[in-house]
């Protein structure tokens, strides 16, 4: 049986996390800005005292709701890679649930959380910076285990291509989101898919 602290201590993460995804889709859909404290408060339906009990600024609220809805993200984008032997599958299956899934409401939260963090939110653009850094590297570790096990032309440049990776799909995201009839996203994973089996595949 609970005591009434464990109690308190429960209906406290159950507050703080409402809070955070509550914050982390404003966040994403009206960008630090363009969104307050009391938009956050009036959407979770807790009292304002609740919401300052935990988060002492909007900055560190900005954090945590960041890391949240990134979490969210790259789960989906990562989704079922482990169930495919071969490393350029892997890739081409990470660009397909990048392209067909969507990670977050109110889009990427990498790229909408990177312009907030512009505006001078220091912890932010570093979180966001090292989110980038982690999506990179499972890209880089993929290829570089695909050349070890003879699956990718040993000569690729690991880091350049996970690069290239993303940078395209961030790229089409953002054409995509101005102009949604253009199939920029489709358009994308096309030409990676090309490049996938041309130019990383080892042929056998």
């Amino acid at each position: 049986m609970k005591t009434e602290v464990e109690k308190s201590a429960t209906k406290g993460e159950r507050s703080r996390g409402k809070i955070v995804e509550t914050a982390a889709v404003l966040f994403n859909q009206k960008g630090f800005a363009g969104c307050s404290m009391g938009d956050i408060v009036a959407a979770s339906g807790l009292e304002k005292g609740t919401l300052y009990s935990h988060f002492s600024s909007k900055e560190e609220l900005a954090v945590r709701a960041f890391d949240f809805a990134w979490k969210e993200a790259i789960g989906k984008r990562l989704h079922n890679l482990d169930s495919v032997p071969n490393a350029v599958d892997k890739l081409k299956l990470h660009i397909d649930n990048f392209v067909k899934t969507p990670g977050f409401t109110g889009g990427c939260p990498l790229l909408n959380f990177a312009m907030d963090a512009d505006d001078g939110n220091s912890a932010l653009r570093l979180r966001v910076k090292k989110a980038l850094k982690g999506w990179h590297d499972v890209l880089g570790k993929i290829i570089e285990k695909g050349q070890a096990a003879e699956e990718i032309k040993p000569e690729l440049d690991a880091d350049a291509a996970a690069h290239l990776v993303i940078s395209i799909l961030e790229g089409a995201t953002v054409v995509n989101r101005i102009n949604p009839r253009c199939g920029a996203l489709n358009e994308a994973q096309r030409h990676l898919n090309l490049y996938l089996e041309r130019e990383v595949r080892l042929a056998k």
